[in-house]
């Protein structure tokens, strides 16, 4: 991992500063506080909550164990707020920012916008592109470059390829469930238990079981609490697509891969 110079002194005199070939470098700023960080494959740039800090020094940015630390003395910001990892190809943004009033917004150079739900990881598609943490009397802003790769046209944004759904249930329903569902409707509660079944290679879900187990933890995952009467399917299908979770490219993966089960 490389840090600027600049930032190495005014916050931290005794980090290092390796040499070598960054595959991501990220340029942040909050409020009159700014800085560089160039990160190798495998290691993160972190925004975090750290209430110990002295008054005086409201912000302080730290290298530790390999990773790039940004830490702010406000206790509305989650630990960790946002998490930005280096990889050989496309970075990953993980908000890990709780659903407190807080904006999440990744934006492309060319205007295209996702905001990613609590708990949501999403890949950078475009480098240039800006993710940005906003709060009344707070805005975070990181933009990240990086050797672009090759990919189909699209938002600029997309979520973990298929084959990373198979270790989250939350994101697994979710994907089959926005898969299944018709452009204006949603799919029925028996077809999505037993796509959801076919894929798991389990026994198919008592309905009980499979709101409770299955779909509550979903929902919970992007902050949205579902009464009694509320259909949990409808709430879950809107969030993903109003955030934009799963690109049409995730989707007719999921689609052929439950046609083929």
């Amino acid at each position: 991992m490389q840090i600027d110079e600049s930032v190495r002194n005014a916050f931290h005199p005794s980090i290092p500063v390796p040499q070598g070939a960054p595959v991501l470098h990220i340029a942040w700023s909050a409020g009159e506080h700014s800085g560089r960080v160039g990160l190798d494959a495998g290691s993160t740039f972190i925004l975090a909550r750290r209430m110990n800090l002295p008054e005086q020094l409201p912000l302080v940015a730290e290298e530790i164990d390999g990773s790039a630390y940004v830490f702010v003395r406000l206790p509305y910001v989650s630990d960790p707020a946002l998490v930005i990892t280096a990889t050989a190809s496309q970075p990953v943004v993980h908000r890990g920012q709780r659903d407190n009033g807080a904006v999440v917004e990744i934006t492309t150079p060319t205007g295209a916008a996702t905001t990613p739900a609590p708990g949501q990881k999403v890949s950078l598609t475009d480098t240039g592109s800006r993710v940005e943490l906003r709060f009344p009397d707070l805005t975070f802003t990181a933009v990240v470059e990086f050797a672009a790769p090759a990919v189909p046209d699209g938002s600029g944004t997309v979520q973990l390829g298929v084959d990373s759904l198979q270790h989250d249930d939350a994101w697994l329903v979710a994907a089959i469930a926005v898969a299944l569902s018709p452009e204006h409707g949603v799919v029925a509660h028996g077809d999505l238990k037993q796509a959801f079944a076919r894929w798991r290679g389990v026994e198919e879900h008592s309905d009980g079981a499979f709101d409770r187990n299955i779909l509550r933890p979903a929902l919970a995952a992007r902050g949205i609490e579902a009464g009694p009467r509320m259909n949990k399917i409808v709430l879950l299908v809107e969030r993903c697509r109003r955030t934009a979770e799963f690109p049409a490219r995730l989707l007719d993966d999921v689609r052929t891969r439950l046609s083929g089960a």
